[in-house]
């Protein structure tokens, strides 16, 4: 999580990001806000390209559950942030979801994040820098950078039979989903690092829970791809 009051890109450690906003100044690409279910056709078909060439890379089916997709782009609460040149084309795209707090909007978490293969290096940390000003000049109080699945800070502590299987299938999965990747990546932005847990009654009730949170994140995975995915995790 960002604090959004006192965010500012200056000192040695945002140099990265600097870095990333001078890239797009220099080739002519700037931060571009739209409503996915409105944006012009030539717009939307270049966002969903981009989303079928990441997935198609992967060889598994795209994630859901805490994982935006193309689907809640749609939903009109969601703002989308497109890295557009002077040519239209979109290099990059992110969406932000609100968060309300007492009716009102606190927040906002980003959700959808995806980049053309062929799109300047830096692109989406450009887009995320962008989406922090604008948030912070509109007065919310903090961005979110949501969680990475399956990656974890290393805080030093013994971790217990739960976090080492964990561990294991995340390191399991690294080369097809980039978890640790994705976690690394977000460390640029110096945010504020908060656990998520899960509350169980009994470890008895684990391997069902496990199930359900697989079949949440994968729901339409066909039998070729549990082929593929069981692959990789032995």
């Amino acid at each position: 999580m960002l604090a959004l009051p006192e965010l500012t890109f200056t000192g040695k450690k945002w140099q990265d990001v600097r870095t990333a906003r001078n890239r797009a100044a220099r080739a002519g690409v700037t931060a571009e806000w739209t409503a996915y279910a409105r944006a012009p056709l030539a717009i939307t078909d270049q966002v969903r390209a981009i989303s079928e060439e990441w997935v198609a890379d992967k060889g598994l089916p795209e994630m859901g559950f805490t994982l935006g997709g193309l689907d809640e782009l749609a939903d009109p609460e969601v703002r989308c942030l497109l890295a557009v040149d002077a040519d239209r084309t979109v290099h990059a795209v992110t969406s932000w979801l609100p968060v309300h707090r007492d009716g009102v909007v606190a927040g906002w978490t980003l959700d959808f994040m995806r980049r053309r293969e062929t799109g300047f290096g830096g692109v989406t940390e450009f887009l995320i820098a962008a989406a922090a000003q604008r948030f912070q000049d509109e007065g919310a109080e903090f961005l979110s950078l949501s969680g990475a699945p399956l990656a974890r800070l290393d805080r030093g502590e013994q971790p217990d039979a739960v976090q080492r299987l964990l561990d294991v299938l995340g390191r399991a999965l690294e080369p097809v989903y980039g978890f640790r990747s994705l976690l690394a990546f977000k460390a640029k932005f110096q945010p504020e690092y908060r656990p998520l847990y899960l509350c169980y009654p009994d470890p008895a009730a684990l391997p069902g829970i496990g199930l359900a949170i697989a079949r949440a994140y994968l729901p339409d995975l066909t039998a070729r791809q549990s082929a593929r995915l069981l692959a990789h995790l032995r």
